[in-house]
């Protein structure tokens, strides 16, 4: 009896169709709300690597949901100084500037990016939210703006169709808008 529960064990350990469980990764515990877990996924991910960038924006915005924006901050800003086209990094970034209302450095950063991407929506709706926050009346605040709505008037025009249908829902921030 015992033999044959050893041959049985041993068989099933040995089929190579038995399906492998896979831990899970650090994206889909962040996704997941697994904060923690998340973050020592990352932080073991960019050890291994110091290069890789996208790790350690995780992890920068890992701390951003858990609340330690003094964590987060000079881990985005590492990561705008090493790669100054990331696009996404920079975004992240200048929204925690907005937040902390150091916004003239938002827009630094913002601008700095701009020559990576240059007809991003998302960058454009930033930089000119950014500069209307340090002037009101900028102007070019406003153009920035016009560009990314131009550059994508059905996200714009929906989003604007979608408050005159239903008043009461909330609309959710572009990146960059900041609190």
């Amino acid at each position: 009896m015992f033999t044959v529960l050893l041959l049985t064990t041993l068989l099933a350990a040995a089929d190579p169709q038995a399906p492998e469980v896979q831990a899970p990764q650090p994206e889909d515990l962040a996704e997941a709300g697994n904060y923690k877990e998340a973050l020592d996924g990352f932080r073991r991910r960019a050890a291994a690597n110091a290069n890789d960038l996208d790790a350690r924006l995780w992890i920068a915005w890992l701390h951003e949901k858990m609340g330690r924006a003094d964590l987060a901050e000079p881990v985005y800003r590492s990561v705008v100084l090493e790669a100054p086209g990331h696009v996404d990094a920079a975004l992240h970034f200048a929204t925690l500037l907005a937040k902390q209302k150091h916004h003239d450095e938002a827009v630094r950063v913002l601008e700095r990016v701009k020559s990576a991407d240059p007809m991003n929506p998302e960058l454009l709706t930033a930089l000119g939210n950014a500069h209307l926050r340090v002037d009101k009346k900028s102007q070019l605040g406003r153009a920035y703006l016009e560009m990314a709505a131009a550059l994508s008037p059905k996200s714009v025009n929906s989003a604007k169709h979608e408050r005159r249908a239903n008043p009461k829902s909330p609309s959710v921030p572009a990146v960059g808008a900041g609190s």
